[in-house]
């Protein structure tokens, strides 16, 4: 996981909103203190999008509005209604895009942590292979299956357990389809077996 994923962890919730709300007070207070000189209203843009994982679109949005006031008013420039409304639009905007893709991300893996909680559980032997026909998955089911000589199937060929799968997929012209059929199998101890493939590519 990125370290900046981290920085978004449920935990890390009040941190974040206090330390949020502690920079647009800090920016706020500066940008007052250089009115005549510089205008820091689009560093408001950094604690909105920090913050926005936690809060709810609604208070993105009025957070966006919030500081996009704040920064017009402490501007050494002339007030402009128009200035105003493209500030809360790329403060709002930016808070409300990042939450959605925070949110989007949460639910990815949570899609994933099921996924191989019931993969796992599974008792059919279920493996995942790369383009390069290695394997990149498998659950206890097809380890106690194919019985690997290092107890992993993990990076294995494919071929060396059931070379009629592997040329069946292709690899070289990575057709999209999903069959089934029956082949000869071997297991690491040097044992044969016959399984019934199902498989899918993508």
């Amino acid at each position: 996981m990125l370290p900046l994923e981290r920085l978004w962890h449920d935990q890390n919730r009040t941190p974040v909103l206090f330390i949020s709300g502690i920079i647009i007070l800090v920016i706020a207070v500066v940008d007052w203190w250089t009115k005549p000189y510089v205008s820091l209203g689009f560093l408001y843009l950094f604690p909105i999008m920090f913050a926005a994982a936690f809060l709810p679109r609604w208070f993105v949005a009025l957070l966006g509005v919030v500081c996009a006031v704040l920064a017009e008013v402490f501007s050494s420039l002339d007030p402009s209604f128009v200035r105003l409304t493209f500030e809360t639009l790329a403060l709002a905007g930016c808070g409300l895009f990042v939450g959605e893709l925070v949110r989007n991300r949460r639910l990815s893996l949570e899609s994933q942590a099921r996924l191989k909680a019931l993969v796992e559980t599974s008792p059919a032997a279920i493996v995942t292979v790369d383009e390069r026909g290695f394997i990149e998955l498998a659950n206890r089911a097809a380890v106690d299956l194919m019985v690997p000589r290092g107890g992993d199937l993990i990076g294995d060929p494919i071929a060396a357990f059931l070379p009629e799968l592997h040329h069946a997929l292709r690899w070289e012209e990575a057709p999209q389809f999903r069959a089934s059929m029956q082949c000869q199998g071997h297991r690491g101890n040097g044992e044969t077996f016959t399984a019934d493939v199902w498989f899918s590519t993508y």
